[in-house]
């Protein structure tokens, strides 16, 4: 039971830094276009962040499988709304 409550935690947890990374994606997206350098720039340094998170994690003795859990939700997150985002966008204007 504690390790379905622990992945539940880390699952939330990395559901809200998601938002937040999916967030800043698209504020960028929609203000450059998704091919201009600085949300390519942004979306790298998101890959390195979330990279950065997980050893901090490590290094406080979380499980590999809580870390696994969190970054699924982040990447989940972020690709959904990056797919809204697009989804959104090629939309045709009245």
């Amino acid at each position: 039971m504690g390790d379905d409550t622990e992945h539940s935690e880390w699952r939330r947890r990395g559901l809200e830094a998601g938002r937040a990374y999916a967030a800043d994606l698209a504020t960028r997206m929609q203000d450059l276009g998704a091919d201009d350098p600085a949300v390519q720039d942004l979306i790298a340094s998101t890959g390195l962040r979330l990279q950065g998170e997980a050893q901090e994690f490590r290094d406080i003795g979380t499980s590999e499988d809580a870390i696994e859990e969190y970054t699924r939700a982040v990447v989940e997150t972020v690709m959904l709304g990056m797919h809204a985002l697009r989804r959104g966008s090629d939309t045709p204007s009245e």
